[in-house]
């Protein structure tokens, strides 16, 4: 197809490295959705805890519940770091070319790495909470399950495409395993 070049975006050429800035808007937004997401199963996953009682009292009194509540908090709060630092980075690349467009990737990459599978067990564990109503769709949870689980296997890249990016800038492009 032929195009004047009134009708092109970018210069001639780069069509390819506009594109890889698009994905990587993109899993900066997918890891920020699914922090979202987390965030979410777990204010229900609190609440429903406080309501549900077995063997006479609140599950939330639960160890077992405490534990894997606090881990996935933690976790949730350092991958919010992680979000956060990415989203202040991208930004200056844009408005004061701080950071060059390989650095943001590979950040952008740890997001989509990590948030999507984290928020995937957190809805796992509130589903649990839940119990047998977990995994309705009466309850919001299952669609949010499949939500986060969309992220890990398709949209921008699998994770396993993430991994062979951040190696690729921790390593140098001459390590490339298909080259």
């Amino acid at each position: 197809v032929r195009l004047s070049d009134h009708h092109r975006i970018g210069e001639e050429g780069k069509g390819f490295y506009l594109t890889m800035e698009g994905f990587d808007a993109a899993r900066l937004l997918i890891g920020a959705t699914c922090l979202g997401a987390a965030r979410r199963a777990l204010e229900l996953g609190m609440q429903y805890t406080k309501e549900r009682v077995a063997f006479g009292r609140p599950i939330a009194k639960f160890e077992g519940i405490q534990f894997e509540l606090a881990d996935d908090w933690a976790e949730l709060e350092a991958l919010r770091s992680l979000v956060y630092r990415t989203a202040w980075m991208m930004d200056k690349k844009y408005r004061e070319g701080k950071f060059s467009a390989r650095e943001v990737s590979k950040y952008v990459s740890a997001c989509k790495l990590k948030v999507p599978p984290f928020a995937f067990e957190v809805f796992k564990h509130v589903m649990l909470w839940f119990g047998a109503y977990g995994y309705t769709k009466e309850c919001p949870l299952e669609m949010g399950l499949r939500g986060v689980m969309s992220y890990m296997i398709g949209a921008e890249g699998t994770l396993n495409i993430q991994r062979i990016i951040i190696a690729r800038e921790l390593l140098g492009r001459e390590y490339l395993p298909y080259r």
